[in-house]
């Protein structure tokens, strides 16, 4: 109810006595306020309506009565209405001009319509308008319920709160990261939380999580009606980030399964890794796309961000967060998986992760998954893999005796280097990691040219292979990752 309501209702006969701002004429209120303080501003709330006689208000000082007005514009009240016939016959003019002075809209009240009417009258108006603000929130989260049932995502609840609303929306996780927003073309502060901006009105979501999401509203008037119109829906958006997004235990312990097995390839056969997968409840007929992302520091905060996304691109999902990384298994695209890849590719230039090609076989997955977790070590950016990586073959080979094959292949440098006191095996590792270069790989090792030349020479001969060859090169390299490989 605004105080420009007040003078549209003929039964109470108001009048007002000052040329006050239009502004302020459309201030709502929020109840009435009836008092005969001469300072009753300790008792008050921001926009109330005052009530009073003017009881013992028998002064003609100017200077009394601006204080008085100054008082209630710092609370600041909506309105002032006075009666005029119990201890004034006419408005005081000292009050008149205060009140015109400080643009407090002054309200005369005739002596037949008593206060009590009036207060009555602004109850029966704001009751009316909590109902009908009760009765959009209902409508509106049956709505959005009938959309949730449907499959929305996110974006098209938030579409349709910003519908009923007006006002800018948007979803948070727990460390202020933006998960969805409404509209798009809204920029939204990223120097401050957003339950700590003034302008911006946060809701916790009623999620049953340890770190819930919040549902913020960027502010346009005041945050009374918007938190009673946004109460119901706020749990159909929890619910719907729930079933899009949170991982129940007993998938969670089914997708660690999985990957615990993958990349154990001397302890677990494919029949395992089979069983492993069917136990996802992901059909084998369908092709399955992976991502394996780093989530450790500062990434965490992207964390729901890339489960939105995830979950917005394809019909099934299977996620996991195992030592700071997550793993996601999908299936079934919403669209055409080009424009899906490229969606995900262009979120978030500074979150490493990486992303697979479909795998048609488990066999194919498992390979993919071991590559991924290695090559989302070494980015700092989004990757789309190649299809095969040198650490997943290394990986494939481990579990066939090819793992003690290299150590004893690589056993006279480790003899040697313990013998003598030499770096061959510190100098073949850094070689090939700086690609045989060896203006490179002498500033790695503080080492003239020809000393390199030298060791690269031993190395030949105590291995009795050549290093100027690709297989030469390519078998040395294949027993070094073989002899570190560790369980990622």
């Amino acid at each position: 109810m605004r105080v420009v309501d007040l003078l549209a209702e003929p039964t109470l006969s108001l009048r007002l006595e000052t040329p006050s701002k239009p502004r302020r004429m459309e201030r709502k209120i929020v109840r009435c306020a009836p008092t005969e303080h001469l300072d009753p501003t300790p008792f008050l709330d921001p926009d109330v309506l005052l009530l009073t006689s003017g009881i013992g208000m028998n002064f003609t000082e100017q200077s009394i009565w601006d204080g008085y007005v100054e008082r209630l514009t710092r609370v600041p009240v909506a309105a002032l209405a006075f009666a005029v016939g119990a201890a004034h016959q006419t408005l005081p003019e000292g009050l008149v001009a205060a009140c015109a002075e400080h643009d407090l809209p002054l309200l005369a009240v005739p002596a037949t319509v008593p206060l009590l009417k009036i207060n009555q009258h602004v109850e029966n108006m704001l009751q009316a308008e909590r109902i009908a603000v009760i009765d959009r929130s209902w409508s509106l989260a049956d709505e959005c319920a009938r959309l949730a049932s449907q499959g929305a995502d996110i974006a098209t609840l938030l579409a349709t709160i910003y519908a009923a609303l007006q006002q800018p929306i948007a979803v948070y996780d727990a460390f202020s990261a933006l998960i969805a927003q409404y509209p798009e073309s809204v920029t939204w502060r990223t120097d401050q939380a957003p339950h700590l901006q003034a302008d911006v009105l946060t809701i916790t979501l009623p999620m049953g999580l340890r770190h819930p999401c919040l549902l913020a509203v960027r502010l346009l008037g005041s945050p009374t009606d918007v938190e009673a119109l946004l109460a119901p829906v706020t749990s159909i958006l929890a619910l719907q980030l729930n079933r899009s997004v949170a991982v129940d235990a007993s998938s969670q312990r089914d997708m660690k399964r999985f990957v615990d097995r993958c990349v154990a390839w001397s302890e677990f056969t494919r029949s395992d890794i089979a069983n492993a997968f069917q136990e996802l409840g992901l059909s084998r007929r369908e092709e399955t796309s992976l991502m394996v992302a780093d989530m450790s520091g500062e990434h965490a905060a992207l964390a729901w961000q890339l489960r939105i996304a995830l979950h917005d691109g394809f019909h099934e999902v299977r996620v996991t967060e195992i030592d700071e990384r997550m793993i996601a298994l999908t299936q079934l695209p919403r669209e055409e998986l080009s424009s899906v890849t490229e969606r995900l590719l262009d979120m978030d230039p500074t979150v490493p992760f990486v992303l697979h090609r479909p795998s048609r076989t488990v066999d194919e997955l498992r390979i993919a998954l071991v590559h991924g977790l290695d090559l989302v070590q070494h980015i700092s950016e989004p990757l789309l893999a190649p299809t095969l990586g040198l650490s997943a073959v290394v990986a494939a080979a481990a579990g066939r005796g090819a793992r003690e094959a290299a150590e004893r292949f690589l056993a006279p440098l480790i003899a040697h280097d313990e013998q003598r006191a030499t770096e061959l095996m510190p100098t073949l590792r850094t070689w090939l990691r700086n690609n045989a270069q060896p203006s490179r790989t002498c500033e790695d090792l503080f080492i003239h040219r020809n000393s390199l030349s030298y060791r690269l020479r031993r190395i030949e001969s105590l291995l009795s292979i050549s290093l100027d060859t690709l297989d030469g090169r390519s078998t040395c390299l294949m027993a070094l990752r073989l002899v570190e490989l560790e369980p990622y």
